[in-house]
């Protein structure tokens, strides 16, 4: 055992010795005969045990006690205390500094010593217990579990702090939020195994390629948060983004996977005083608005965002309501044959109560979405669509119109929808063969295994599947091939060139040519007016779907139309 013996009085230093001898045991004893000098000597050395007398020149005990806390040193050896004071504060005071106990050198005797050493060396690794323990309680509070990041309760208090002292800092702190892209495909795909390994991942990269970060965190799923201070401008907070952004070049490992990824990230600054909830809230204002105009991407957050996000938060709360309280309604657009003297479909519209905000039904799929509502509200439209459908062949001779529902690109990674789409079916009596359901080219991008099956279902179930949105950009005849598609709808942005545009001319009629020799039917949307209908028909397209022959009408005029 180690032992510290420091006394500026020789003869009290031999006397401690002479009982430490004594008991028979075994020590290796090194004298400081200074509180200085005892100082130097533990910064040097590892103690078990300090024996330090209370009463030195320049130095009493306590301060002695008070100048290890402040240099850190002797954590976890046992400091005895040994004084000829025998007032019981002193003891009390010796303890609150640190001591483990307090021996009266009257008192000093082998039996004594050796006791009072004993029960130091206990008291001193229970301390140590109970700080290990408490370190990691605190850890678990501060912490996220699968990452080792701090997670989102430490982080919203540091940012506090560091905003009430930001009057200290020089230059910007930046809040930064970055939202992996696409992670639902990589969970759905290869399951929550595989996004864990790549949230860990991401974490391991953060914590080699960022050092100088004094806080990062992981809020919740695949968000993180930021927090840099003194930093000089924009471009510099633009640059710290970059460097995140490229923490996903290189591909993430799942067993035999390499998983590629992207981020989209939201940056607000600020120099003036302001609150933790602000700045996430601002930061995340921004790094929605980088999602939403391209992945990959950082976005700064500025006064018109706020304004245009204020209208989404008012428009998701609409849309809880009308959820809750099911109160939409669904109206439904005609849709005729290539002469335009017949309706043979209609397509199926949401429509939320009129309200100040006006918003449109796409605003309200978009929130749906974010809010990942979309399941429950996707199938309450499909519900209210079949049930209005019934009551449209119930009140009409015309029970060979078919009927066509739109689904959201999340919707397509339900594998049940299928089923749940034929149970309401029967439900309402209707005929799965007259049910159209339309899916976007964007909902097609990415080539996974769960849309096709979901497709693939519906369709065995005996609905048709349309393919909306063609000619917008994304267009691509290997979907026309991976994908079991039996209608083309032809975008609007298409149509609308047609009338002076020779090429676009052309491109329609090449595209109904190549889609009628592959057995896919075709419907031109946004045909507006008699020229449409005239390019249409020469073109041989299908179906014609426009303003021209009726907007989207309560399922009641519709009804009334049909009937006369």
């Amino acid at each position: 055992m180690n032992i510290l013996l420091v006394d500026d009085e020789k003869i009290d230093r031999e006397l401690v010795k002479e009982a430490l001898y004594c008991s028979g045991k075994r020590f290796d004893i090194k004298e400081a005969t200074s509180a200085q000098d005892g100082l130097s000597a533990i910064s040097q050395n590892a103690f078990d045990i300090v024996l330090l007398d209370y009463q030195m020149p320049n130095q009493n005990g306590l301060q002695f006690l008070m100048a290890l806390k402040t240099q850190n040193i002797c954590e976890h050896c046992a400091i005895i205390m040994i004084t000829n004071n025998r007032d019981e504060d002193l003891l009390v005071n010796c303890i609150n500094a640190g001591a483990q106990d307090l021996l009266l050198k009257d008192e000093v005797t082998s039996t004594q010593l050796v006791r009072c050493i004993k029960q130091s060396q206990r008291r001193i690794e229970l301390q140590n217990k109970l700080s290990k323990s408490y370190q990691q309680v605190k850890e678990l509070a501060e912490r996220d579990t699968l990452t080792g990041l701090f997670n989102r309760r430490y982080f919203e208090n540091a940012l506090t702090s560091l905003l009430v002292n930001m009057r200290s800092l020089e230059g910007y702190i930046v809040v930064m939020l970055l939202d992996i892209d696409n992670f639902k495909m990589i969970n759905d795909n290869l399951g929550h195994s595989a996004g864990d390994a790549v949230l860990k991942e991401f974490a391991s990269r953060l914590n080699s390629n960022f050092r100088e970060s004094p806080l990062f965190a992981r809020l919740g799923g695949d968000e993180f948060a930021f927090v840099f201070s003194g930093i000089r401008s924009s471009n510099s907070a633009l640059t710290i983004a970059d460097r995140l952004l490229t923490t996903f070049e290189e591909p993430f490992h799942f067993e035999d996977h390499q998983i590629y990824s992207t981020a989209s990230i939201g940056i607000t600054l600020s120099a003036s005083k302001t609150t933790s909830e602000d700045m996430l809230k601002q930061a995340d204002i921004a790094m929605y608005k980088a999602k939403k105009e391209k992945r990959n991407k950082a976005c700064f957050f500025d006064e018109a965002l706020e304004a245009e996000f204020y209208r989404l938060f008012q428009i998701e709360n609409e849309l809880r309501l009308a959820i809750k309280t099911n109160n939409f309604d669904i109206f439904f657009q005609p849709i005729f044959n290539q002469t335009g003297t017949a309706i043979i479909a209609t397509e199926a519209l949401v429509r939320l109560p009129k309200s100040d905000l006006n918003a449109s039904p796409a605003e309200f799929i978009i929130a749906s979405e974010k809010l990942r509502l979309i399941e429950t509200f996707g199938r309450m439209i499909i519900q209210k669509s079949l049930c209005k459908y019934a009551q449209l062949l119930n009140c009409t001779a015309c029970d060979t119109i078919a009927l066509s529902i739109n689904l959201s690109p999340l919707q397509i990674h339900d594998l049940n929808l299928g089923s749940f789409i034929a149970e309401q079916a029967k439900l309402y009596q209707v005929d799965l063969n007259n049910i159209i359901v339309e899916v976007t080219e964007t909902a097609l991008l990415e080539n996974n295994n769960i849309t096709l099956e979901t497709l693939k279902v519906i369709k065995e179930h005996g609905c048709k599947i349309a393919l909306d949105d063609f000619g917008t950009g994304f267009s691509s005849v290997s979907h026309l091939l991976n994908y079991p598609i039996d209608i083309v709808k032809l975008d609007k942005s298409l149509i609308e060139r047609t009338i002076d545009d020779k090429k676009a001319c052309a491109m329609l009629q090449g595209l109904t040519t190549m889609l009628h020799k592959i057995s896919i039917e075709t419907i031109a949307e946004g045909v507006e007016c008699e020229a449409h209908v005239a390019i249409c028909q020469k073109a041989n397209v299908s179906r014609l779907q426009g303003y021209h022959f009726g907007k989207p009408m309560p399922i009641e005029s519709l009804i009334k139309i049909l009937s006369s």
